[in-house]
């Protein structure tokens, strides 16, 4: 078999081996914006900058029609922006060291050094795995936060000290971050009249209701702050200087139970939405534990099949692209590299995304706590 044919073999099963790895249950990012193949990079920068006129101008019959108008709010830097990728490299003694004892494996079948050589080679082949399954939570993490900042803040903006854009999804301004009468921490709030009233705003306003929150699960447990579920249960006062709690008096009254009341009540769905990633500075022993998503919003977004008539995307979708060290395949890539001198070895993997969301208008943010 030839070197070319050899790497081939090889990059099939290695994709194969990443794309078969299982993402975050906890993500949301396919279910608001699944992956979409698209035929090329430029596909996905026409999605970027959106059409912002959705009516045609008239003409007379023999004139030139109208140059359709585009925000051009990305310019250059294509690769740059959709093209996320990360690698491992083995060093010249550790590659080294895994041929030898490999060979030695070989040759000697199963009479000698069956132990020594057995786990070393198992070491290395786990080794990998380890690294591979670790690039492919790293580019889902990626992805997750690409969809969730877009979600969230209406606008994904970026900045590594070397590669710096933004892309703006123009959700109007009084759609997001937009305040409750009284805060959901506070005993005068009202979940079911705010969720009400955001409804008859976007119906009076897009002709659309929404069916469907994203809200972390300290947003979700504020609901029983108010005071109009402990009257719903009947009881109010105090005994003893103590407040009456309905949770502690009635079998099966908390969370869930007030959420299934807000449901019913407005026809919204509650998602819970907790996902995170962890990072570590090097040298440090301290792990950070980051959130994807504000914990004190909640993102209300439209039926899954309420824009299919107006968009191809529906809501949204994260787009990804071909690339040739996937076969010219879309979706996650994976490429090897050997150095002569010393005998490293880099494996990586990739992909070629970005999430497009053409119609955030449809959606609406809610800062709930402070």
């Amino acid at each position: 078999m030839s070197v070319e044919t050899d790497r081939l073999v090889r990059k099939e099963v290695a994709l194969g081996q990443i794309r078969e790895l299982v993402a975050n249950p906890a993500f949301i990012g396919e279910l608001v914006a699944p992956l979409k193949t698209v035929n090329s990079d430029d596909v996905i920068f026409q999605y970027i900058a959106p059409d912002v006129d959705g009516l045609a101008p008239a003409r007379a019959e023999d004139a030139e029609s109208e140059l359709a108008a585009k925000d051009d709010t990305v310019g250059s830097g294509r690769a740059s922006i959709i093209d996320w990728a990360i690698k491992d490299h083995y060093t010249a003694s550790d590659v080294t060291r895994y041929r030898e004892f490999r060979r030695l494996a070989e040759l000697a079948g199963s009479e000698a050094f069956p132990l020594t050589t057995q786990s070393m080679t198992e070491d290395f082949d786990t080794k990998l795995a380890r690294d591979t399954a670790s690039r492919r939570r790293k580019l889902d993490n990626r992805r997750e936060q690409l969809v969730i900042d877009a979600l969230y803040e209406g606008a994904i903006t970026y900045d590594d000290g070397k590669i710096k854009f933004g892309v703006n999804y123009e959700r109007p301004v009084g759609q997001q971050d937009q305040a409750p009468a009284a805060l959901w921490s506070a005993t005068a709030s009202d979940p079911i009249l705010d969720i009400d009233t955001m409804n008859e705003e976007m119906y009076d306003t897009h002709g659309v209701r929404l069916t469907r929150a994203f809200a972390s699960s300290k947003v979700i447990r504020s609901v029983l702050n108010s005071d109009r579920f402990a009257a719903r249960s009947g009881i109010a006062g105090a005994t003893g200087g103590v407040p009456v709690d309905p949770k502690y008096l009635i079998d099966g009254w908390g969370v869930e139970a007030a959420v299934a009341v807000i449901e019913r009540a407005t026809g919204v769905t509650f998602t819970p939405y907790d996902a995170v990633y962890r990072t570590r500075p090097i040298g440090s022993k301290t792990v950070t534990v980051n959130r994807f998503a504000d914990e004190s919003k909640i993102v209300f977004l439209p039926p899954t099949d309420a824009l299919a008539d107006i968009s191809e995307l529906g809501f949204g979708a994260t787009l990804t692209s071909p690339h040739p060290e996937g076969g010219w395949g879309s979706g996650y890539y994976e490429w090897e590299r050997s150095t002569v001198d010393p005998w490293g070895h880099d494996k990586g993997n990739g992909i070629k995304m970005f999430p497009v969301l053409p119609h955030l208008e449809y959606s609406y943010v809610m800062k709930v706590l402070a």
